[in-house]
């Protein structure tokens, strides 16, 4: 591996193909969503070819599919459909069902999964519910093998392990992991692991290698081993599901071999870049894919890594395998952090130490699986895999509980600023390829000197000031951004998880402030758990008396060193640079502020408090428990600007403030 690689063609087509996709990523999602579909429609015929595998969703199957045809129409676009019967239908097969279609919907909180835009990124622009599938046509047959042998392999683990046993087996051997419940999938996230539920690289090598080696013993050349391996591996991909890791990988194992029939060195970089160009090819919006960009991070790393610190880290013994082991765990994910915290605001601390035992043993689990599933008609051999299969998944589960024990096993980090991710990866660089550099002249330290001035960026331009609104049809939330004043919300009455991803989305590990417009259960029932995962620095309410569960949180928050005020319209304070003030209730009629005739009583059921927010020539006036605000401010329109939040969207407020330097 030489720099000489990243000014190849293939290379630098692949960077301007990908910053094709970004500048015109509208255009890609137009085009991926297809014919556009008049919504809502009730009672319609649709048919569709199925795009991936159905899975069990709250009791109902839940399946991509690309329509061919609404109301006899033809039409090709991008459909979620949800059924309580398959009618047999799997990947490939074409079906025709009745059912209403409708936008997609969800309650959707900054920092959180935003599932219309999640789907739109996937051209899917509808969601389908319907009683029932008939299935008009079959896949081809390749597909109906594969699928087959996906339901045959289920079907053995649900049946000779345990259900916990059996979904983990589902997710190492075949990429299966929705049956996974919340408390281990918590404990695989913990302790560094969770990679190991995705069928991946890893699987693919394993299919190739154990292909070749029967190939191999029975006597067959090489320029006949090594394409059986690749369709036996094509055929585990599709039976695992398309992936990107699958795809990733099952591409760079094809290059590989196309370089080994006409006798070229196969280059695992050239592989990764051909990889990469060969989906986006196929599928360019996958380039925003969480998995995509996990995917190839971990593969670059791991390939520059190895390739490059391979010949240095060689020791012999027991030494050179815990070094290799711990190697290959440290260059897979030295370039995953600033994407762990920007998709999951969690990084695990374990898993440099978790992955030299883990990694081994899913190994191991693997090559159990699919003994385990080629045996079942040995009733003696079945017998005899199920066993060692369900102890060996019992030591696994075990060893993945014990790592994400600790209690520093993982920490919940806030998202980082394009300054810092840029300045990591520079630093990625530099480490991955010190082999390479000569540290007497000066690029190097050029690039040492770039990822200062990136970090330098980040400390200089502080966060954006503005403000989001969201609701879920009972409750209300406002997160105001202050800058560097941080961050104030007012109403703490949703799912307190959701909550704080807000917080650490918005690129910190703190509430400034905490309002509660009221006593009322709707405006505090998240406090507990949202106060357990950010810490909050003050609690605002109203007199009053307390209820039962509030009144105990305030007495733990107060012990924890939160400063707890109490307040009554009219009040008000200076927070960290931003005037907060207590004031009547109100509401609004025609977009018009009114407020509230009967003022506040302090009485849970009658009234919720409004505060007014004063923040450099902007004030925000926020009513209805977090549900409304009326902004003021000189680039507004006369009367200023009334906003009101809506179910299934979060609305983002962009201030523009004087700064002060």
């Amino acid at each position: 591996m030489l720099f000489s690689y990243y000014k190849r063609p293939l290379f630098i087509l692949t960077v301007l193909y990908a910053l094709i996709i970004i500048a015109f990523r509208p255009w890609f999602e137009r085009r991926a969503s297809g014919d556009a579909l008049t919504l809502p429609l009730y009672g319609a015929e649709v048919e569709g070819v199925i795009k991936e595998y159905p899975i069990k969703y709250y009791g109902l199957w839940r399946l991509e599919l690309e329509t061919a045809s609404v109301d006899s129409r033809p039409l090709k676009a991008g459909v979620m459909a949800y059924t309580g019967d398959l009618g047999g239908a799997s990947l490939g097969d074409t079906v025709i069902f009745n059912g209403d279609l409708k936008k997609p919907f969800s309650n959707v909180v900054p920092g959180n999964l935003d599932w219309p835009r999640y789907l739109a990124a996937r051209g899917i622009n509808a969601e389908a519910r319907a009683p029932c599938l008939s299935v008009k046509r079959k896949a081809f047959l390749p597909l109906r093998g594969a699928a087959a042998f996906r339901r045959t392999a289920l079907s053995v683990f649900d049946t000779k392990l345990s259900s916990e046993a059996a979904s983990v087996a589902g997710g190492v051997v075949i990429g299966e992991k929705k049956n996974i419940s919340p408390e281990l999938k918590t404990a695989f996230q913990d302790s560094g692991s969770m990679h190991l539920l995705v069928a991946s690289g890893s699987n693919v090598g394993f299919v190739v290698i154990v292909t070749y080696f029967i190939c191999a013993s029975l006597g067959m050349k090489k320029k006949y081993s090594w394409p059986l391996a690749l369709v036996a591996a094509g055929f585990y991909v599709t039976a695992a599901g398309f992936d990107p890791p699958l795809t990733r990988a099952y591409f760079m194992f094809g290059s590989g071999l196309a370089a080994l029939l006409i006798e070229r060195r196969p280059g695992v970089f050239q592989g990764l870049i051909i990889a990469c160009l060969l989906i986006l090819a196929f599928e360019p919006l996958a380039l925003f894919d969480a998995g995509f960009q996990m995917s190839f991070a971990a593969a670059y790393g791991l390939s520059m890594g190895m390739t490059l610190w391979g010949e240095r880290l060689r020791f012999k013994g027991l030494a050179g395998i815990l070094t290799g082991l711990f190697a290959v765990s440290f260059f897979a994910q030295a370039g995953l952090y600033p994407l762990m915290a920007f998709y999951f605001h969690k990084i695990s601390l374990m898993a440099l130490v978790s992955n030299i035992l883990l990694v081994p043993a899913s190994g191991v689990i693997m090559g159990l699986g699919f003994l385990l599933v080629f045996s079942s008609k040995i009733s003696v051999l079945y017998g005899f895999f199920s066993f060692f299969t369900q102890r060996a998944l019992d030591l696994f589960i075990l060893v993945v509980r014990f790592f994400a024990g600790f209690s520093f096993s993982a920490v919940r980090v806030s998202e980082p600023s394009a300054w810092s991710a840029a300045a990591f990866f520079v630093l990625v660089f530099i480490f991955l390829h010190a082999p390479l550099f000569n540290f007497k002249k000066k690029p190097v330290w050029a690039m040492f000197a770039l990822a200062l001035l990136l970090f330098g960026c980040g400390k200089f331009f502080p966060p954006r000031s503005g403000a989001s609104l969201f609701s879920d049809g009972k409750s209300a939330g406002f997160l105001l951004r202050a800058g560097n004043g941080g961050l104030f919300l007012v109403g703490a009455g949703l799912n307190g998880a959701k909550l704080s991803n807000a917080v650490l989305a918005a690129g910190a590990r703190e509430l400034k402030a905490i309002l509660l417009p009221s006593l009322d259960e709707k405006d505090s029932s998240g406090l507990h758990e949202l106060s357990g995962l950010v810490r909050v620095r003050r609690l605002l309410l109203p007199y009053g008396p307390l209820p039962d569960g509030l009144n105990c949180e305030v007495k733990k928050l107060s012990r924890e060193g939160t400063d707890i005020i109490r307040f009554w319209p009219g009040d008000g304070v200076v927070l960290d640079g931003v005037k907060v003030s207590a004031q009547w209730p109100c509401y609004a009629r025609g977009g018009k502020k009114t407020d509230g005739a009967p003022g506040y009583t302090g009485r849970i059921e009658e009234s919720r408090m409004s505060f007014v927010f004063n923040l450099r020539g902007i004030q925000a006036e926020v009513c209805a428990g977090g549900g409304q605000v009326f902004l003021k401010n000189p680039a507004f329109e006369a009367g200023g600007r009334f906003l009101e939040a809506q179910r299934g969207a979060s609305i983002e407020i962009p201030f523009v403030v004087k700064r002060f330097f």
